[in-house]
């Protein structure tokens, strides 16, 4: 077999069921099908360094614990995340109770996309920002350090990105964003748009420049990313190139395996393949890869390697935004 290289950065669906009903995707609605058994997930490497586990609701799936025991004890010096809506107040703080004795240092993203009930309409979950509340109450009461709000902004939403991160500072937890995307294999949806660009801008700009006024290097890298993702949105182009594939992928619950979750060129099902590297090898997964280059998104799983690849472009425009200021 020929020397293949592994990727670093994994988003792992646990599950697609859900107990939301978001108005940027349409998961919930998708059929119900078995989720791959645990043991497949034997046929992942160790060497990953940023995993991701998403869904659905990943903490609707009965055996999460034992999913990220099995990949913290392949991965131990993953920096891994689980995201949730943070609905199931209770489970999510049962479960997590558990996990953090298997990994200490994970970290939570919950998901807040306004102030109130607007909140509650983009999520179709009547008392949605009460409950993400409490559930952030509670995973501060476990001492969880790294923990975020992470938002979606769409045309219906955008004007409350700059509330949300002054109340992500108030509470002393972490804000990251996107925006929504269309993913049919991920997302089940493809009519998501934007086209409130003004809005954009300039909520963009107030967030930017308040990431760069910090003295931390992580939110230095946060607002160019957020500055790439507003040249995405107004050209559709990426400012660096796809490496998806390459140095990440994305396994839905069923084993299928992509580049990206944005992306709809599947590589392999790791039920098929003694492991990951031989999905790899194979001529459908390099087909997907050379395809996928091709593709324009900007997701945080798309962009974080690419930002490492190309670091001296990344922090020239850090040094010179900070100096003359941001203007999009």
């Amino acid at each position: 077999m020929a020397r293949i290289k592994m990727p670093k950065d994994l988003v792992l669906a646990a599950t697609y069921n859900c107990n939301s009903r978001c108005r940027m995707c349409n998961i919930w609605k998708m059929e119900k099908m078995p989720v791959l058994e645990l043991e497949q997930y034997e046929k992942l490497p160790g060497g990953f360094k940023d995993i991701n586990i998403t869904g659905g609701e990943p903490f609707l799936r009965p055996d999460l614990v034992d999913l990220i025991k099995l990949l913290a004890e392949k991965n131990p010096r993953a920096r891994m995340v689980i995201s949730t809506n943070g609905f199931a107040t209770d489970l999510i703080k049962a479960k997590m109770q558990e996990i953090l004795k298997i990994k200490p240092d994970i970290g939570v993203a919950v998901s807040l996309d306004a102030i109130g009930s607007l909140h509650d309409q983009i999520r179709g979950v009547n008392g949605g920002y009460e409950k993400v509340m409490a559930t952030v109450k509670a995973l501060q009461n476990l001492k969880i350090k790294n923990l975020r709000l992470s938002f979606t902004a769409g045309d219906y939403n955008i004007r409350e990105l700059n509330k949300v991160y002054h109340l992500a500072k108030e509470l002393g937890v972490q804000l990251t964003m996107t925006v929504v995307h269309n993913a049919e294999n991920y997302f089940n949806v493809v009519d998501n748009k934007i086209t409130r660009l003004d809005d954009f801008k300039k909520e963009f700009e107030k967030l930017i420049s308040s990431e760069l006024k910090t003295l931390n290097l992580k939110r230095w890298l946060r607002a160019y990313f957020y500055y790439a993702l507003f040249k995405f949105i107004e050209t559709g182009k990426r400012l660096l190139p796809n490496y998806s594939g390459r140095d990440s992928l994305f396994i839905d619950p069923q084993g299928n395996v992509y580049p990206s979750d944005v992306s709809a060129h599947l590589m392999g099902n790791l039920k098929d393949f003694s492991s990951l590297k031989q999905l790899l090898a194979s001529e459908k997964s390099s087909q997907a890869i050379r395809l996928e280059t091709k593709n324009q998104n900007w997701m945080i799983c798309t962009a974080r390697r690419a930002m490492k690849k190309h670091a001296f472009q990344v922090l020239t425009w850090i040094f010179k935004s900070k100096i003359l200021g941001v203007k999009l």
